[in-house]
């Protein structure tokens, strides 16, 4: 039915979209109502609501903003490295830019505003680093997805040291998140994705043999290594803010291939659509299931992806031989 029909399935997600936006705005430990709302629209009183909105509506934008560009990271690494189990936690490339991210409050804490950047450059290092790996060796998808969590084993080290400092403050999940953590996340979202966008119709033809590919005047290695970089752009950006969010990347492009299909020009605006609800969602539950205690995002999506993992490989979504 959505294979044929798209559209009808975008139009549903992006109602549950809405809907679960609309619930996590006026639920949590002091709820708010529909009433408050529309008098502070209508008049700017309600004063009482200015505080629940300055604490839950960021977490709910960067939410929102993680969910989409996570999703879109998972989608474009699976297509660069013809690997379903490509993801960017699984990969290092969140390590890595947490690593640049932790180096640069170290060094420069004054330019805070460039973390998305710098935690860019510390993630294209295993993203690198796999890929020509990948090539050279014609690594098989398990055998890469083994060599980035070794990547991920090293980094996550170096991130235990750093957290030793006292005064080094890791990302935690979508707590105590401020307006310039906004600022920063719906930035980098916006170029992230619109590249992701602009590039879209050149990710199918990632799947062409090399022979075929030049034979069409397409260039492949420069479009894996471009598309790469915007992956781990838009991978690197949200780490940077929230801290390492597994699975997401991994469990959202598989469930949108399964419904529609493995066209990337509907795979890629979908995963967006989904990945962004699936986040608001799960920070939703994190936060109201057990009040006032939160669960954070993270445990949740292990708690979910981790038996999604184990599912794509006991099924043969991975064809390997060692």
């Amino acid at each position: 039915m959505f294979q044929q029909h798209p559209r009808i399935l975008v139009i549903i997600s992006l109602i549950l979209l809405c809907i679960t936006i609309y619930i996590s705005f006026v639920i949590g430990t002091i709820p708010i109502h529909f009433k408050d709302i529309l008098l502070k629209i209508s008049t700017g009183e309600a004063s009482n609501i200015d505080t629940i909105i300055d604490l839950r509506l960021p977490r709910i934008l960067i939410a929102l903003c993680v969910g989409a560009m996570l999703s879109a990271s998972g989608a474009l690494l699976q297509a660069v490295l013809q690997n379903p189990l490509a993801e960017a936690q699984l990969l290092g490339v969140s390590s890595g830019a947490l690593v640049a991210r932790t180096i640069l409050l170290l060094l420069a804490p004054q330019l805070f505003f460039y973390i998305p950047l710098l935690s860019f450059v510390g993630g294209m290092l295993p993203f690198l680093m796999l890929f020509i790996l990948s090539v050279k060796f014609k690594l098989l998808p398990t055998r890469m997805i083994l060599i980035g969590v070794a990547m991920f084993a090293m980094l996550t080290g170096l991130l235990d040291l750093f957290a030793q400092n006292p005064f080094l403050k890791m990302p935690q999940g979508f707590t105590m998140k401020t307006w310039n953590d906004v600022k920063m996340i719906v930035l980098s979202a916006v170029i992230g994705l619109a590249m992701t966008i602009i590039l879209m119709s050149k990710v199918n033809l990632l799947a062409l043999e090399e022979k075929q590919a030049n034979n069409l005047g397409f260039h492949i290695t420069k479009y894996r290594l471009i598309v790469g970089m915007v992956a781990v752009f838009l991978a690197s950006a949200s780490s940077a803010i929230v801290g390492p969010l597994a699975f997401v990347g991994l469990i959202i492009p598989h469930i949108v291939r399964k419904l529609i299909g493995a066209n990337y020009k509907q795979v890629l605006p979908l995963s967006i659509i989904i990945g962004a609800w699936f986040v608001v969602m799960t920070d939703l539950l994190g936060r109201t299931v057990h009040p006032p205690l939160e669960i954070p995002a993270n445990v949740i999506m292990m708690l979910i992806g981790g038996p999604v993992l184990i599912y794509l490989i006991c099924k043969g979504a991975v064809n390997d031989a060692y």
